[in-house]
């Protein structure tokens, strides 16, 4: 009974060891490798949707421009401000002007004209190597 009971202390105490030892381990060694970053960016890596490709010029009829600002690891870069390039003819609406933990920042656009149109889009006084190209008929 003693030695049982020895035994299953000294098991306990293993088992308490290994799991604070790796538990610290990856703490230290794991926890920084997918941390959003609020840092720089990367102008290569950062690029922009569109959606519909073409809507409707009655002022109603929505494109929604998506932006991902990611740095030189593909990764999301949280709280960069996103400008578009201003334009009479269109209505752009922020929606998500700040990017997220997945450097996503989002807007809605609609125009009453017709016509094609180049967007310019900065991050942080930085212009992206993307443009917006929306249609609107």
């Amino acid at each position: 009974m003693k030695k049982s009971l020895v035994f299953l202390l000294f098991l306990v105490t293993v088992i308490l060891g290994f799991s604070i030892f790796f538990g610290l381990y990856e703490v230290k060694f794991f926890s920084s490798r997918a941390s959003v970053s609020t840092s720089s960016f990367s102008v290569d890596n950062s690029y922009v949707f569109i959606t519909p490709l073409r809507a409707r010029a009655n002022g109603q009829e929505k494109i929604r421009l998506t932006v991902f600002i990611l740095n030189n690891q593909g990764i999301g870069v949280l709280g960069k401000k996103i400008f578009i390039s201003p334009n009479s003819a269109l209505n752009i609406e922020a929606i998500q002007g700040l990017t997220d933990s997945f450097g996503k920042a989002y807007f809605d656009i609609t125009s009453s004209a017709t016509g094609e149109f180049y967007l310019e889009i900065k991050a942080d006084d930085i212009t992206l190597a993307d443009k917006a190209h929306l249609s609107f008929y």
